[in-house]
């Protein structure tokens, strides 16, 4: 089973969402201009205002991933894994400009995932962007990704896949919510659902919904998510937390 480990949203997955969650209050912030800026932008004859032109502003993060699984496959059997990772990219938005603005990330994610007679591996790399207001932001984008696992035996075949996440924030202060689903298209033709032999709703190869809550206090956010995804072999729930500096 593929291990949907949350980075965020991202999930898409991941998704690595908890790192959008919490660019939209981050960013509402910074994109105001500074009283100083304003001041600046006098002119000396009538007082009148110069407009500042629009502009993106960017900034690097990192930070490492852990997150837990448990899988169900068709036949009823149940296992569980932990997952350690790590996570970096850029995020980026606009300033000087009336609502709504965009924002966006571009961010790479590597993870192994460890379990008694299991193991596996996966790599992303994606780039998300959307229109942001005061509190409420929508993303969407391309999630490449290629990974390969083995459970209790039982093979699931290296592939690629091409996710297409649609992932939406809201929140005030240093709470921010996030939410969304993520259809993935993948190149083994083994790894595919077939709709038509199960009761779960989706559409792609296999499908994704998720949910989580991200907390920045100070300089330092953590990130709480839950990823549900049905895929060819049976049901993955994945429980994730990230900690890490804002960046």
């Amino acid at each position: 089973m593929l291990p949907l480990l949350l980075t965020s949203m991202a999930f898409a997955q991941s998704t690595d969402l908890e790192s959008d969650a919490l660019a939209l209050n981050t960013a509402s912030t910074s994109m105001r201009p500074s009283v100083a800026a304003q001041n600046r932008g006098r002119s000396g004859k009538g007082g009148k205002k110069s407009q500042a032109k629009a502009d993106w502003k960017n900034r690097f993060y990192a930070r490492p991933l852990i997150s837990a699984s448990t899988f169900s496959d068709n036949a009823g059997n149940n296992t569980t894994a932990v997952g350690l990772g790590l996570e970096g990219g850029i995020r980026y938005w606009q300033v000087n400009k009336p609502n709504p603005r965009l924002r966006g990330r571009t961010r790479a994610t590597a993870q192994y995932i460890v379990a008694s007679e299991s193991n596996g591996m996966e790599v992303k790399l994606g780039s998300f962007m959307g229109p942001a207001w005061k509190y409420f932001g929508l993303e969407s984008g391309l999630d490449i990704s290629w990974d390969k696992y083995e459970w209790n035996g039982q093979t699931m075949e290296a592939t690629m896949g091409y996710g297409i996440p649609l992932i939406a924030t809201t929140g005030v202060s240093i709470v921010t919510v996030y939410g969304g689903f993520q259809p993935t298209f993948l190149s083994n033709p083994e790894r595919r659902v077939n709709w038509s032999e199960t009761d779960e709703f989706g559409f792609g190869h296999q499908f994704s919904t998720f949910a989580g809550i991200a907390l920045a206090i100070d300089d330092m956010n953590l990130g709480l998510g839950y990823t549900r995804t049905v895929t060819a072999l049976g049901l993955q729930q994945g429980y994730g937390i990230t900690l890490g500096f804002r960046g």
